[in-house]
């Protein structure tokens, strides 16, 4: 099977263009002005934490039996970390080296004391569309 010209031209812009389409998808994340975040403990629904680009705070979250430990995440200009807990609570803080997080598809996990902090879309249990 011989390639021609026409052949190779096509063959070098599918993957051209599937290239640029691949880095556009990272850097042109439209996302929301607004965005949240869903904090999870003992697999139950915990808060969930709304920011905005700007903003800049400490969240405690409590965990433990009757919420004696708190986990203090930072949010930071659009990005979230979860700061280092005591060894005794967290022997290898695998969550605070996890680092910062700012898209959807990242997350910070803490194990032992089983905390899953992630992105979410806010969910509006009230209307969602009108017609007119």
């Amino acid at each position: 099977m011989k390639f021609t010209f026409y052949d190779k031209l096509f063959a070098s812009l599918i993957v051209v263009s599937s290239l640029v389409l691949f880095f556009l998808n990272f850097q042109l994340s439209a996302g929301p002005a607004q965005r949240y975040v869903a904090v999870h403990v003992d697999n139950e629904f915990v808060m969930e934490i709304s920011f905005a680009e700007n903003t800049d705070r400490l969240v405690n979250i409590p965990f433990g039996k009757d919420g004696e430990y708190t986990a203090v995440l930072e949010i930071d200009d659009g990005r979230v970390r979860m700061l280092p807990m005591g060894e005794e609570l967290c022997p290898r803080g695998i969550c605070s080296h996890t680092g910062w997080i700012s898209n959807g598809y990242q997350s910070i996990v803490c194990v032992p004391n089983r905390i899953l902090v992630t992105f979410s879309e806010r969910q509006d249990n009230g209307v969602d569309g009108v017609t007119f």
